[in-house]
């Protein structure tokens, strides 16, 4: 009985720092939609790093949420950071008056947007099927406390 015991509670233990991880570390999440594509595709597993005070970064692949009840969740890329001046014009991104390289996506000719500051405490993002076009690719600003988790490993389990 004595092993028994053991073994139990080895893998309760084990359980139970599973779930810690998961909650407080790093969770998987399912993407559903072809906004990040060909980045993310619908379908694809992703890991995602926990972040409570998120400090943005240009580039992170980012999981959001809405200050709606019951929220909504997006997974979109940052382009700018606070401080920072984007624009949209013929579909290319520019940031503070330059050209954004995006070798992740394709240019859209029918996306303008006129320049824009990032206020303190927002981020801008935008999906990478930019083609695409339309309301699931283009988000706009997004406050960074509703951040919740940043991309940290992404695979494909289903074509």
């Amino acid at each position: 009985m004595k092993r028994r015991a053991k073994i139990l509670w080895w893998l309760l233990g084990c359980a139970a720092a599973a779930f810690l991880a998961a909650r407080y570390v790093a969770s998987p999440f399912v993407v559903v939609g072809e906004s990040m594509s060909p980045t993310l595709r619908s379908w694809d597993l992703c890991v995602l790093q926990r972040v409570y005070h998120y400090q943005p970064r240009r580039g992170d692949v980012i999981l959001f949420r809405t200050a709606d009840d019951p929220p909504v969740h997006f997974i979109k890329r940052v382009i700018a950071v606070p401080g920072e001046t984007v624009a949209v014009s013929c579909g290319v991104v520019q940031l503070n008056g330059a050209p954004l390289p995006e070798s992740y996506t394709t240019a859209s000719s029918n996306w303008d947007l006129a320049p824009t500051n990032v206020p303190p405490g927002r981020v801008f993002v935008i999906g990478d099927n930019q083609a695409e076009g339309g309301t699931e690719t283009w988000r706009g600003f997004v406050a960074t406390r509703l951040v919740m988790g940043r991309l940290i490993w992404h695979g494909r389990w289903k074509s």
